[in-house]
Formats: structure tokens, C-alpha cells, sequence
């Protein structure tokens, strides 16, 4: 075996993305495990890289059956052991972990007269909430939980019509808050009032999220040019008219909020970035967190899984947090979410479900063995050494025992990518090392790892746990 001047070790994936992978796809910033690009699953076993997961349609779950439209909203919470329900652009759908239920009596799905996009869907009592807009304005509808039978226009007739707007929902109890353009409207059960109208927040204003925490309703608004955008505070009764305090965000565009162990996430867009950023609300201010590039998701495209916030964008599927509390935040791109155009994601019975579309194409599927448009590239290690270059002779890998059929191709790139060498097989059932030898690259400045799954297995999977690139200096 050839002396070695320098040993180089990729591992601890899962810290995900590099800091700066959003502006530069080629960066040299991150540590030794991070990426500069990928779209694998880093979450599911902690420390290891391995495909991501991949999409099973549910039963009845494309055009060729009953999905015959872009599903919007998918209530992430059952109302029975194995029941949900979802919203498209002009049906109401009733879901199962397996299948999109057809026929019956009422028959599944059920259309929503005069609906053009549903917005959100919440439970209270015995009863659904159907926010969605129309053609021209907005309207609720309601379904009884235990006939099926649906109200189409519940709301215009109870109170007034809603704006054509986004129109996001949160419950507490027997308290519904909603967003409906520049107001925030409010439903409690318990006194069957409803108020579409209950906050204004001025001309130019758009409600684009709502949640309760700490006994608060927090409600993100948008504003147009010439005034910043804020999350403001309500009192948890939604009684009075009156606002308990507000978080600026500056001249930046929120997409949703999201609480999870006790904290307040919010995904906004920085008009000086190309992307998104994931933070999360401390006092008054807001602290970034993560960036991505992509653009950026709003109310309907959230959802917990594996102990990470998922969102959508730009046709993949995206997991922000720790699986593990003791281990570093990351952010990554997860797995491919169908067709071009994300719809909702969510996850009611703990694995997630995506929908999508392409053209007349539509498709539900849920989260099933594993992807083969899978792969990851680290960030470039620089090789220098004064005068030297580095010449790499060794790459060594070692992996997860690998089933039937497992597989990964490996490549270097070097020289901030103008040359690459040939792919080497990680595969071999039962092996857990992989030497490869005879790397057909001249001596280089810096060099990255690239893995490719796209020969792999739909269900042995090939889980890398470290990579380590030996080599010498070579005058240059």
C-alpha cells in the first residue's frame, strides 16, 4: 500500500446541508459530513447517509381513479383511528393510511359547490371546517362527521362570505381562528358565533398563518410593499378585539409557522437571499436558523416527522431539526415529492403524505421503501499543501451490512468540479468495507465525494457510515 502524506474522513451525515449550500453549490464551507447537494435520507438512521425514502401511491390515489385534481390540504390530524380527510380544488376527499376512498353512500369524493381551491380544513366538535376559495371571494363549508353530509356554504350563510384570499386555520377546544384576507375571523362552538371579520389589520395586510401556544393565538401577517411584515399575539378566548403583542419580521415574507416542543418556528423569505429561512421566535425578534435554496412553502406544505419539521419546495421534500435532541440542527433535502407541482404534506398516521401534480397527472402517495433518484455531494476538501497538490490513491468506505442487491456508485471531483473519476460500485451482500484502489485522477487542488444511488434497490438500501480519502503530495 503507498505511504500516505494525508487521510481525509467524511462522516457524521447528519448535520445536513452546508451553511452557504444555498448561494453556493460548490462551497468549501461545512464540516466534514455536510453537503453542498443532495437529496438523501439523513434523518432516519442519525450518523448515516442512505437513499431517500420513496413514494407508494395510495389506493385509488391518481387520475386513473378518483384523485383527479391537485389535493391542497391534508388534515393532519384523524378524526378516527384511520380516517382523514383532504381538500383539492374542487372535492373533498376521504383518506385512510392505504387508500382514497371512492363510492359509498355518500359517495367519496364529495365536490364543494362553487369551490376553486380548498385552503384548510380543522375539526371542531362533531363537525369539519372547509375553508376554500371561489371564483370570485371565499366561503366555509361544513361536514357532519358522523352523516358525511356536507354544507357547502356554512359560512356565507351563518355570518358573510369570505375574501378570495389564503385561508389558514388553527382550533383550540371550541375555538376556531382563521385567516381571511386582511381579517382574521374567529368561530367559537360554544356560543355558535361566527365572525368573519373579528381583527382587521389594515389595507394591503394578508392573514397567511395561524397557531395557538402558550395560551396565545399567534397570527402571521403579510403586508405589501412599504411596511414590514408581523407575527401578532391574541388573547387565547379570541373575545376581544384588541391585540396582546407583536413580533416584527422586517421587510421579509413569511411562508408558515409551525410549533413544536414549545417553540414558535417561522419559514420566511429574505428578499436579499435566494431562498428561504427556517427560524424561530425568541422575545421580539426573530432568529434564523437554516437556509435553503427554493422557493418558499406556505400553510398547507408543513408536517412533523421523525422528530424534524418537513416542508415542500420546488418539487422536493424537506426535513429541518434534530432526530435526536443531543445532535446538531440540520437541513436537507429529504426525498422527491412526485410530480412537478407540491401540493400538501402531512403526516396524520406518522408517515408522511405528499401530494402532486403535472398537468393532467395528479398523485397521493405516501412515504415507501426506498428512492433511486437518490444522491449527495459533499462539500470540496482542499488538497493543498504550499507548492503541493494531492494526489488521492485510496478511498475507503464502510457501510451498514449490506442486503441483496444493495448499491452505491461513488466518484471524485476535483478541481472545483472540471474533473471527475470513474464511479466505483459500493456493493457486495453482507460487506461492510469497500476499498477501491487505482483512482484515475491527477493531482488536484481540492476534491469532493459524489454518491449516486440511481442503481441501487428499492428495498435493501445501501447506508454509507463513513468515507475516508487517502493520499500523498505531489510537487506541482
Amino acid at each position: 500500500m503507498n505511504d500516505t502524506d494525508f487521510g481525509i474522513e467524511i462522516s457524521q451525515f447528519n448535520e445536513g446541508l452546508s451553511p452557504l449550500a444555498h448561494v453556493d453549490t460548490e462551497t468549501f464551507v461545512g464540516n466534514k459530513g455536510q453537503a453542498s447537494e443532495m437529496k438523501a435520507d439523513i434523518i432516519s438512521k442519525p450518523g448515516i447517509i442512505t437513499q431517500s425514502p420513496g413514494l407508494s401511491d395510495l389506493t385509488n390515489g391518481t387520475q386513473a381513479s378518483v384523485v383527479d385534481q391537485l389535493i391542497r390540504f391534508i388534515l393532519d390530524k384523524p378524526t378516527t383511528t384511520n380516517t382523514t380527510y383532504a381538500v383539492g380544488t374542487t372535492k373533498l376527499f376521504k383518506l385512510s393510511s392505504t387508500t382514497v376512498a371512492s363510492g359509498g353512500s355518500p359517495s367519496w369524493p364529495q365536490t364543494i359547490t362553487g369551490m376553486t381551491e380548498g385552503e384548510s380544513i380543522v375539526r371542531i366538535g362533531a363537525d369539519l371546517l372547509i375553508f376554500y376559495n371561489k371564483s370570485s371571494g371565499g366561503d366555509i363549508a361544513t361536514l357532519d362527521l358522523g352523516t358525511e353530509v356536507i354544507d357547502d356554504d356554512w359560512g356565507s350563510d351563518t355570518d358573510m362570505a369570505l375574501n378570495k384570499a389564503p385561508h389558514p386555520s388553527a382550533v383550540k377546544e371550541d375555538i376556531v381562528v382563521f385567516g381571511n384576507g386582511q381579517y382574521a375571523g374567529v368561530f367559537v362552538l360554544g356560543l355558535n358565533v361566527l365572525d368573519t371579520q373579528k381583527l382587521d389589520f389594515g389595507l394591503g395586510a394578508t392573514v397567511v398563518d395561524v397557531v395557538f401556544h402558550a395560551n396565545m393565538w399567534w397570527i402571521a401577517v403579510n403586508y405589501g410593499e412599504g411596511k414590514r411584515s408581523q407575527i401578532y399575539l391574541y388573547d387565547g378566548s379570541a373575545i376581544s378585539n384588541i391585540l396582546s403583542d407583536e413580533a416584527g419580521i422586517g421587510d421579509q415574507e413569511i411562508g408558515f409557522l409551525y410549533v413544536h416542543n414549545g417553540t414558535v418556528f417561522v419559514v420566511y423569505k429574505d428578499k436579499t437571499i435566494n431562498g428561504f429561512i427556517v427560524g424561530f421566535v425568541s422575545g421580539r425578534a426573530l432568529k434564523p436558523l437554516r437556509y435553503y435554496a427554493g422557493s418558499l412553502p406556505n400553510h398547507r406544505q408543513k408536517a412533523l416527522f421523525k422528530n424534524t419539521i418537513l416542508t415542500v419546495s420546488d418539487g422536493s421534500v424537506l426535513s429541518c431539526g434534530a432526530p435526536v435532541e443531543q445532535l446538531p440542527l440540520q437541513i436537507s433535502n429529504l426525498a422527491d415529492g412526485g410530480h412537478a407541482t407540491l401540493g400538501a404534506i402531512a403526516a396524520p398516521f406518522g408517515t408522511p403524505m405528499v401530494s402532486s401534480s403535472s398537468g393532467s397527472n395528479h398523485r397521493i402517495a405516501v412515504f415507501s421503501g426506498y428512492s433511486l433518484d437518490s444522491f449527495w455531494k459533499s462539500t470540496f476538501k482542499d488538497l493543498t499543501k504550499a507548492r503541493m497538490l494531492g494526489k488521492i490513491h485510496t478511498v475507503i468506505v464502510q457501510t451498514k451490512e449490506l442486503g441483496a442487491n444493495a448499491m452505491c456508485k461513488i466518484k471524485l471531483e476535483g478541481n472545483q468540479g472540471k474533473v471527475s473519476s470513474s464511479f466505483f460500485n459500493i456493493s457486495g451482500t453482507d460487506v461492510t468495507r469497500h476499498v477501491f484502489r487505482s483512482i484515475d485522477l491527477l493531482p488536484l487542488e481540492d476534491v469532493r465525494v459524489i454518491l449516486d444511488w440511481s442503481e441501487g434497490n428499492t428495498t435493501n438500501d445501501c447506508p454509507i457510515r463513513k468515507i475516508i480519502l487517502l493520499g500523498n503530495y505531489v510537487e506541482n
